[in-house]
């Protein structure tokens, strides 16, 4: 599980040379290449086949078209199981930025070959467990206490859990395990 670093460039043509994402479809290197694409190769290289990967990314690198290649790339090197999209308040205070976990199982390995069609889970969490200040948000009972768990510490109010228990069942369903 990782969160890359989402500022900055990485123009250095040597380092470029070394990653596939920084090509183009001719071959030709790209003039600028974000960190956190880079990590995106780098990370799923670091696994074994059928190993699996969580990852933290820009909600751009998954829907905007100029990032499709990215898509592409990774449709070939893994088997998307999941997308989760975070609430916009999840890295508050430190940044604002929309962000999805994106969750992958390298080809290869218990994962198999590269499959033409497959279903992906896609959850989106409407409930951070933060502010717009990025302050913490506790759950409350009916009478406006908090609500606290077994060991007498407040709950955080988010839907986290339960975008996890409906994955659980997705991947039982869907017969993958993880």
């Amino acid at each position: 599980m990782t969160n890359p670093p989402f500022a900055g460039d990485n123009p250095e043509i040597g380092l470029l040379r070394q990653y596939e994402l920084a090509r183009k479809d001719g071959g030709k290197l790209r003039n600028n290449v974000d960190r956190h694409i880079l990590f995106i190769e780098r990370t799923l290289d670091m696994i074994r086949p059928g190993g699996r990967l969580a990852i933290v990314l820009p909600q751009g690198v998954l829907n905007n078209t100029n990032m499709e290649y990215i898509r592409e790339w990774l449709f070939n090197k893994a088997r998307i199981l999941a997308v989760v999209g975070l609430h916009g308040n999840t890295f508050k205070p430190h940044t604002g930025t929309k962000t999805s976990v994106l969750f992958l199982q390298k080809w290869g390995g218990e994962a198999g070959e590269p499959l033409k069609d497959y279903s992906i889970f896609m959850a989106v969490s409407k409930k951070g467990g933060k502010d717009n200040s990025g302050d913490y948000i506790y759950k409350k009972d009916a009478k406006g206490n908090y609500a606290t768990d077994g060991k007498g510490r407040r709950v955080l109010d988010h839907d986290l859990d339960e975008v996890a228990e409906v994955f659980i069942k997705f991947a039982k369903e869907q017969k993958f395990s993880f």
